[in-house]
Formats: structure tokens, sequence, C-alpha cells
């Protein structure tokens, strides 16, 4: 036997260690999408998939890359999530689009995805269970935050549960050109300790209104990390501002914050709390 063909057989036999491991792997994520069906869990859950992603990246000594095995684990955790349950994800625009290309760099490509033109549509889809989750633009690579996005997330009781950034290219990943998308879903995700909260602050039309209004930020010392704004409705001179910022809504730090928002502000409301996609 050459050595070639030795080390392929060596490959073949770790192939079918692997594909046994794959499956008892699967029998156990048919079990757990039996207990969130019996216990009215969220079918999908960004706090542990974040964590199990990051402590194998700190597990992994190579010679895969950190990317490598978040690709990999993508497919993986895709398989297991249509095996749960038959998964359906709302994306804004059409198929192969900017949108669904993103949501599966998320999702991968076992689940099924559905399209929608319109944001306000897709939150409606969602809520009424026709969806588990909608992934909608938030930042467009040099064209800033879609209006469309903004005002649907002022009327949706939905909440922001997940981050994606993307480049041009559709490689996921944060740079200065790249996109960003939020995964909306129904129920809000738990604290992982290194999370981020968008906010919805309505804001008086005045001067000094918004200084007064982030000043709880400062004195608390969270870091603002995002900023964009919006006319709260027609026939008001109120103006939406939404701000994100590091940490979780139900984080200790955010009571007292959240408290003074709501003297200085004309409304507020968290739009959700989700991991932060760096890992």
């Amino acid at each position: 036997m050459s050595e070639l063909s030795d080390i392929r057989v060596q490959i073949d036999a770790i192939d079918t260690q692997l594909l046994r491991l794959l499956n008892e792997r699967a029998k156990l994520a048919l079990e757990v999408g039996r207990i969130k069906s019996r216990d009215g869990l969220p079918i999908y859950a960004p706090d542990r998939e974040m964590s199990l992603l990051r402590g194998l990246v700190e597990r992994n000594e190579g010679p895969l890359t950190p990317t490598a095995i978040r690709a990999i684990y993508r497919e993986i955790m895709s398989a297991a999530l249509a095996l749960e349950k038959d998964v359906v994800i709302a994306c804004f625009g059409a198929e192969g689009g900017a949108c669904h290309q993103a949501a599966k760099a998320r999702f991968g490509s076992s689940v099924s995805y559905a399209f929608f033109p319109d944001v306000a549509e897709l939150f409606a889809a969602v809520g009424r269970g026709e969806g588990d989750c909608g992934v909608v633009p938030i930042e467009e690579a040099g064209h800033g935050a879609p209006h469309q996005t903004l005002d649907a997330l002022a009327s949706t009781d939905l909440k922001i549960c997940a981050e994606i950034t993307s480049t041009p290219d559709g490689t996921p990943g944060e740079t200065e050109n790249s996109s960003r998308y939020f995964v909306m879903a129904r129920t809000a995700t738990a604290i992982t300790g290194r999370d981020r909260t968008t906010l919805l602050l309505r804001v008086e039309n005045k001067p000094g209104s918004l200084v007064d209004a982030l000043e709880p930020f400062r004195d608390a010392e969270l870091n603002l990390t995002h900023f964009a704004s919006r006319p709260a409705s027609k026939g008001s001179e109120d103006v939406f501002f939404f701000v994100e910022v590091d940490g979780h809504a139900r984080a200790e730090a955010f009571e007292g914050v959240l408290r003074e928002l709501s003297r200085r502000c004309r409304a507020v409301k968290v739009l959700g709390s989700f991991p932060k996609t760096a890992l």
C-alpha cells in the first residue's frame, strides 16, 4: 500500500467515527427539540450558540483555523436545528439577496427560508409564528441605517435576539465596510456577559434634549456603540433615537439607567439585547 493510500484509509476510518458521532449528536438534538416544544422554549438560542462557538475556538489546537471551525459548526448546528423543528427564517428582500446570504451565514443551509419585500410585513409574519426568526438590515455598507427597518422597529413587539455582520463579498466579519443585520424573535435573549442592547428613545425636538437624555449612559460608564434617528411620527415634532450600548438590559448596571431614561425621555423602549458577534 502506498503512503497516500495509507493516509486515505486513515481518513476513511476517521470519517466513519465522525459520522457516528454526528448522528449521536443529532439524536441529542432531537431530544433538545422535544424538551423545547414541551416547555415552550424558543427554538433558536443565540446565547447558547455563541457560547458553543467561543468555547470551540478557544479549545481549538489547529491546524484548522477559527474561521474554519465556525463554518463547520454553523452547518452542524443548522442540521441540528432543522431536526429539532421545521425551522423557517424570514428574510427581507429576494432569494439570493444580501439579507438571504447573511442569514445563511448565521443559520446554515439545512433550515428553510421565506422572503418578504417589506420589513413590517416580515415582522408581522414572525409575530404570527409563520417564521421562527426574521433577518433585516440595520446598517448597509455605505448607506447607513435603512429607514424601513428603523420605522418597523419602533412599532414591533419582536425583540432583537442576535446580529449578523458581513462584508460586501458575503464573508461574515466586522469591518469598516460591513453591513449589519438584526435577527428578530418573539422572545428575549439571555445574558451572556458579552452583550449589546438596542434602545429606542423618544425625545422632544428642542435644543439640549438629546444631550440630557444621553447623560445617564455617561454617568453609568456604559459605552455607546451605534446611533441613528428618525422622526417619531407624522404630526409630531418628537424624534426617535436608536441607541446601541454595551451590556444587557437585564444586567444590574442597566436598572438605574432605564429608570433615569424614562424620566428624561418621552418614551423608552428596549428593542432587544443580544450577544456581540465578535468571538
